[in-house]
């Protein structure tokens, strides 16, 4: 071997070891990084021609990846995510619902049925009738407040998921950005794995917001598929907005609104779930039980007749509601708000509960009312009036605790996962030192192998 070849290959190994120790370096300084992807030298021997060894080279930086790990991981990420914004969320309706307590509508429903069991003792109290009024009213009120809470919350929501609509769009452009960067790095020669892990960072981050998939194109570019909808890839990022079609809040493409994105996971996902679905089931169905008060005390009501005056007593008074000219029932229950007849409040003796007219002592309808809250009905498919706000109250809670439920095993999982890719991916200290001291000896015997070189040199031409 000729002594300008020896030193051609000492020289070449001892910059191919140097770049060795700086990737380690590099790995040793990111331990802490918990975005960053360990990287390993590929190590080959580099030859002439004719097959003649001339020393090593660096061959290829790697990324140490799982790409099954990190798929399941943003799965379990975006579920994560809209169960945790979903009990945020359902924890304010909670608030708003309020039960158990003296604020909660079974309160006002229990307090105002026992006020007609009050007024069965004693007929003719004005007192007791008055409170009749007042006690519908606060119920009225109640019932009211909580559709009112519920609005609150939907208008809060449509805000929320306009404001994550722009944050996928960021994420998208981003995306895009990268695979741009990474694809002109690349192409001159150089190691991209740090726009790598800003990407895939950038790519975890999206996973929370929309549920995404993630393919990787002949190009080295992640191609973003969110819903069904394209997203980004090399040449494009595609945006999205929030758009209301019959009351549904839909995600769709600004240049194309008829590609509605197919929501299954993330914060989105529980954004607009609980917009078009939970809410308007919980409001529709405490409509429902509201009308069926308003119905069936007014069944019983018009029935009666008030107290007399001037030896007369008057039938056919709705309690909630005012008589129409048809004789009809009319705004008995209006925009959530059950209205009370204004004759009975402006003049409560027009509460109608004797079952005989001009029997001011009669309050049989009285008990037949304050029997209503305990009474099987059909249109509440058999139950009572409580029972079926008690199952309304069933069914929140078991969303609500689904939610939680679902937070404990996603956050279990994806720490199960997390460490599984640390294992693969993450920076082992004590291998990263080893390297050290392996590239070390090795660039310390390349550098003797120079000053063999140097030695051989100055013997041959000292025989000169």
């Amino acid at each position: 071997m000729g002594i300008g070849r020896l030193l051609d290959i000492s020289v070449r190994t001892m910059s191919t070891y140097q770049n060795a120790l700086d990737v380690t370096s590099n790995n040793i300084s990111n331990a802490g990084n918990a975005e960053y992807t360990r990287q390993k030298v590929l190590l080959s021997t580099e030859v002439t021609q004719g097959g003649i060894g001339m020393g090593v080279k660096l061959q290829d930086v790697q990324r140490i990846k799982n790409n099954l790990v990190d798929s399941q991981i943003r799965k379990y990420q975006s579920s994560l995510a809209d169960s945790n914004l979903r009990s945020q969320i359902l924890q304010q309706v909670e608030s708003v619902i309020a039960e158990p307590s003296d604020t909660g509508l079974s309160y006002y429903i229990n307090d105002f049925f026992n006020s007609w069991s009050e007024l069965s003792t004693n007929p003719n109290s004005s007192q007791l009738r008055s409170q009749i009024v007042q006690k519908g009213q606060r119920m009225s009120e109640r019932f009211s407040e909580v559709f009112d809470g519920f609005e609150s919350i939907q208008s809060l929501l449509q805000k929320q998921a306009t404001s994550t609509a722009g944050e996928i769009n960021t994420s998208l452009a981003l995306i895009n950005e990268l695979n741009q960067k990474i694809y002109e790095t690349e192409s001159r020669g150089m190691n991209a794995s740090d726009l790598k892990d800003k990407r895939d960072a950038q790519i975890d981050s999206l996973s929370s917001l929309v549920n995404i998939s993630v393919t990787e194109n002949k190009d080295g570019a992640s191609v973003i598929n969110i819903g069904g909808v394209h997203g980004a890839d090399l040449n494009v990022a595609n945006s999205f907005e929030i758009k209301f079609v019959n009351g549904q809040m839909k995600l769709v493409s600004q240049t194309d609104s008829s590609a509605s994105v197919q929501l299954s996971g993330g914060e989105m996902y529980a954004i607009s779930d609980l917009y078009s679905n939970k809410l308007p089931s919980y409001k529709s169905q405490l409509e429902e039980l509201a009308q069926v008060i308003v119905n069936k005390v007014n069944d019983t009501h018009t029935t009666g007749f008030t107290l007399a005056q001037n030896g007369v007593s008057k039938t056919n008074i709705p309690f909630f509601g005012e008589t129409a000219a048809d004789g009809s029932i009319i705004n008995s229950f209006v925009s959530g708000k059950m209205r009370i007849n204004s004759s009975i409040v402006n003049d409560p003796r027009n509460i109608a509960v004797s079952s005989a007219n001009a029997n001011d002592g009669n309050g049989d309808l009285a008990i037949t009312l304050a029997n209503l809250n305990e009474t099987s009905i059909g249109e509440l498919s058999g139950k009572t009036i409580l029972d079926a706000y008690s199952g309304i109250l069933s069914d929140f809670g078991m969303e609500k605790s689904k939610s939680d439920s679902t937070i404990e095993s996603n956050e279990l999982i994806i720490n199960q996962l997390s460490v599984q890719k640390a294992s693969y991916s993450g920076v082992s200290l004590d291998e990263e030192m080893a390297n050290v001291i392996k590239f070390q000896r090795s660039y310390e015997a390349s550098a003797k192998l120079v000053r063999v070189a140097d030695e051989m040199m100055q013997t041959i031409l000292g025989m000169v």
